[in-house]
């Protein structure tokens, strides 16, 4: 984690997206972010069962009250609550009300927390935001993530983050969003495309939406580091759609974008 939050850093990111999920030290992942001076956006649930929420809330709040004090913790309690239910085995519903809890129980240990929502809104229709609409409406929401990629995409991301901005009427993040380079949809659907150009779209929608009045405060490339197939996390290969390779090396394209 410390080279990859220096190789985040040196390309620009001064906030990251990573998880304190059970079964990571919330300490040592804490206390690796502070030393590379980055803010990060902490999962606490993602695509596993999470036995005791409750617990995992807690110990995220309370040890970053031992790490940085009073200074902000931002949290992403439930990653993707619309499919998390059927990744983890559990009821429709159940993820956005873990969600609730969390973000809850974590105020209660932690006087200054901020949450982001995430979820998959690659369309404008009212069932995209059903998790999103649980939770705003039961907790004090910070900022409204929009998970959007090339091969799930129905409309164009302009008008996503206007139709969610409009809804919330609070801070929309484009809280992933990324480019493979070995998956054939998003070839198919921008010929000729490689990170650089994904990441130069992504913006360029972004505009449009800010000239519209929607407040975007962020883009997070997701996941920033080359990671195994979803499906076969052990496996010594890796998905081509990070920053950062196995052997520390960057991907060109993406890093001349983040400098440009």
């Amino acid at each position: 984690m410390h080279q990859h939050f220096q190789v985040a850093r040196a390309h620009g990111m001064l906030t990251v997206r990573d998880g304190l999920v059970p079964g990571h030290d919330p300490w040592d992942r804490l206390s690796a972010a502070r030393e590379a001076d980055v803010q990060g956006i902490w999962d606490l649930s993602h695509y596993h069962r999470n036995f005791d929420p409750i617990h995992t809330a807690q110990i995220a709040a309370e040890a970053a009250l031992g790490i940085s004090g009073h200074e902000r913790l931002w949290l992403c309690p439930v990653n993707e609550p619309s499919l998390y239910p059927r990744l983890s085995g559990m009821r429709s519903h159940e993820a956005a009300g873990m969600a609730i809890t969390m973000a809850r129980v974590a105020r209660d240990h932690h006087p200054n927390i901020g949450i982001l929502t995430n979820d998959p809104i690659t369309g404008v229709g009212d069932r995209q935001f059903e998790a999103t609409d649980a939770i705003v409406s039961a907790v004090d929401v910070d900022v409204i993530g929009v998970n959007y990629y090339p091969h799930t995409a129905r409309t164009a991301l302009s008008k996503v983050l206007v139709k969610t901005w409009r809804r919330y009427r609070k801070p929309v993040m484009v809280s992933e969003t990324s480019w493979h380079d070995g998956h054939p949809v998003h070839h198919h659907r921008h010929p000729g495309f490689h990170k650089g150009h994904w990441w130069r779209h992504v913006h360029e929608e972004v505009e449009i939406a800010r000239r519209q009045g929607v407040n975007v405060v962020g883009v997070c490339w997701y996941p920033i580091v080359d990671c195994p197939p979803w499906h076969t996390p052990r496996a010594r290969r890796r998905w081509s759609h990070g920053l950062i390779r196995s052997d520390m090396s960057v991907d060109p394209a993406l890093a001349a974008e983040l400098f440009a």
